[in-house]
Parts: structure tokens; sequence; C-alpha cells
């Protein structure tokens, strides 16, 4: 799913539902009166300078006199609305993904673009009311605690969002069907592999809402993805004496770590990507993954249980950073924290640079100058007439 042009499209479709409820307060302002204000003209700034004094102070009392006393505990009655041209620039920006991978030409991307913005604005439409709600919800609980849910408020989201499940499926199903109208037979075999990734994703997005509506769920959940490790409960059980910030910290600095220090599948895309880009034959490839499995030994190695722990304890640090006064987020403290943060990540990033250097001694001059001319066609189709390299 992670590949796939489409892997932001889910968290598009739940924002298309929300109608972009955002609060205008920004923008609105005080409801206009019926009737101008009276003007008080009661004193006179121009008579002498003790007057002119006192007039210097007379706007803060009557301001303080005239606050109106009424209290702004209702929602905005108008938000951002999700607009044709909204939409039309998600899909813009979902269909250049899909030109490369998909080969589209200027008249199916022209088409994709309309189906994409048509069945966004149907969803919006067709769900504001109860998407505005749960995402409303949603910002508040997830700004208040650090991008977390407490467990009486995911059970309550899971409540608000299972409605629009169905919807967002049938987006799915819409969306792909009317893209792949405008399709050769190749490309929509490659499409609908992609779009059966992202309806598994559906599939484990409502399983996980179930869990939440039966209260399977414990503090600082996260609905787009679970969480790993401890739940908070047991966190703080394990670990009664631990701050409760510094829990919090850790486990966000955990859940990262899922990904920034699993260089290997970064490594992984790359060789599959340099096999495509230069065409590598049986025996290239073969070299090119023996390469890949020898480096992504070297990696295990390094991320010992030693490597592991100091580099939790530098992000947790770095985190609580953030919180901590300017002299500690943006100065030489942070300047010694990245530092010793670049220190314990050069090993993996040696060997990252080790393995791509390597794999460009596989092609060759031919595969090579294939390879540079597509990159240089590329490059043309979009305007840019001399290439860098």
């Amino acid at each position: 799913m992670s590949e796939s042009p489409f892997r932001f499209i889910f968290v598009v479709a739940l924002i298309a539902t929300a109608t972009f409820a955002v609060p205008s307060a920004f923008a609105l302002g005080p409801e206009p009166t019926s009737e101008p204000a009276e003007v008080d003209d009661s004193w006179d700034t121009s008579e002498s300078p003790k007057a002119r004094n006192d007039a210097n102070e007379k706007p803060a009392d009557i301001a303080e006199e005239t606050r109106p006393e009424k209290k702004y505990d209702d929602p905005t009655d108008i938000g951002v609305r999700m607009t044709p041209a909204i939409a039309r620039a998600i899909g813009g920006r979902m269909t250049q993904q899909m030109r490369d991978r998909y080969s589209l030409d200027d008249k199916q991307i022209e088409g994709v673009a309309d189906a994409i913005e048509q069945n966004i604005m149907k969803l919006a439409h067709e769900n504001a009311t109860v998407g505005r709600d749960a995402f409303e919800m949603m910002m508040a609980t997830m700004i208040a605690n650090d991008g977390e849910f407490p467990k009486e408020s995911a059970v309550e989201f899971a409540k608000g969002i299972k409605p629009l499940i169905p919807a967002l499926r049938q987006f799915f199903m819409d969306s792909a069907a009317d893209v792949g109208k405008v399709m050769t037979l190749k490309q929509r075999l490659q499409f609908t592999g992609d779009m059966t990734a992202l309806t598994a994703g559906i599939g484990i997005f409502e399983a996980r809402m179930q869990r939440w509506e039966n209260g399977q769920v414990a503090d600082g959940a996260n609905p787009f993805f679970d969480r790993p490790g401890a739940s908070d409960d047991e966190d703080a059980a394990d670990n009664p004496d631990e701050p409760r910030e510094i829990r919090r910290a850790r486990r966000q600095v955990d859940r990262s770590m899922a990904w920034t220090i699993n260089v290997e599948t970064n490594w992984e895309q790359y060789v599959r990507n340099a096999i495509i880009f230069y065409d590598f034959d049986e025996e290239q490839q073969t070299s090119a993954k023996g390469i890949l499995e020898e480096c992504k030994t070297r990696a295990a190695n390094v991320k010992s249980d030693e490597w592991v722990a100091k580099y939790r304890s530098n992000r947790i640090a770095d985190r609580l950073s953030w919180r901590l006064d300017s002299k500690f987020n943006n100065g030489p403290f942070k300047f010694q924290l990245e530092r010793a943060f670049d220190k314990l990540m050069k090993p993996l990033n040696d060997i990252g640079e080790e393995l791509k250097k390597r794999i460009e001694t596989l092609p060759t001059s031919k595969q090579r100058f294939e390879a540079r001319k597509a990159a240089e066609r590329a490059l043309q189709e979009r305007g840019l007439d001399t290439f860098p390299l």
C-alpha cells in the first residue's frame, strides 16, 4: 500500500467527508449590528493639554465598559468548504503520481482527474454532517493529547466514524471503476492490484474502529495505525514512578522507530527501482539482491540492543526539548543532541551509501546510456531542457 500513488487517498477521503469543517472565526469577526453604534460625543479633547491626556485614557475605559458579555461557546455556522477547486487540486496531485506509474497520456490524465474530483465531491456532499462531527471531535482530541486518543474519546470517535465506512468503501469502488474506464487493459491490471491493497487498508481501519467501539483500546491510541508495544495502562503499571510526559515521549519514539530505523525497507525499494531503471537481466538482479541481503545483515548487527537504547534515549530527549525553553531547543544543546544522533546513524548511512555504489557497478554501458536517455526524456516532458548530470 505504501508504494501506491493512492497511499494518501484514504486520509483525503476522510477529510472530504469532513467538508473541511474548520472553524472560521479568524475570517468572520463579530456579527454586524442592525444599526450603527452611537457615537459618544460627551467629551471634548480640544480644550486643554489636560483634556487631551484624559482623552488618551478614555478609549480604554470605553472598551472596558462596552465589552460584549456574550460568550462565544457555540461552533461557527460557516467553515472552509470542500469545493470543486479543492477536489480538482487533490485529483491533480494524485494524477501526477499516477502518470509515470501507469504510463498515462494527457487525455487519460484529464479523465482520471475528472473522475477523482467528481467522486470526492459526491462523497463530501452525501456525508458532510456526520463527517464534520467526527472530524471536529478528532481534531479537538488529538490537538489536546499530542496526536493521541484517550480511551473514552477513542470509543466515542469509533462510534462517530462508523457510519462513514460504507461510504468510504463505496468511494474507492466508484473511483476505481471510473478511473479504470480511461485505462488500457494493461494499465487496469496494475491499477487493480494497487486498489486491492488500498481496500485491504480500509478493512484494517474498519476492524480497528470495531475494536475501539467495543472498548478494546488503551489510552494513547491513534486511528490510523495500531501502536506497537504495551498499552498506556500497562506502561504505567510496569513503570509506576515514570513521569507521564516521559512515558508519552517514549511511546511516540517507539512508534516512530518502526520506520525511522528500518532502513532495510528503503534499501529494498532502492534495489527494486534500480532493477527497473537499468533493466537488469536475471544475473544482474541476482547480484543486486545479494548485495542487498549482505547490507541488511550488516545493518542488523549495527542495531544491537545497546544501539537501540542509545537511539531511544536520544530521541526521547529530542522530543522533550520541544517543550523546553528556546535556549534548549534552538541552541547548543540541540546541536549537541543532533550531532550525537548523526553519530548513531552514521554506520547505517554508510552501509546504505555503499549499497548504492555497489549497485552502480552492475549496469553495462548500454544500460547506463538507455537509463540516462529515459531520465532526460522524462524531465524534458516537464519542461527541463538541460540535463543536470
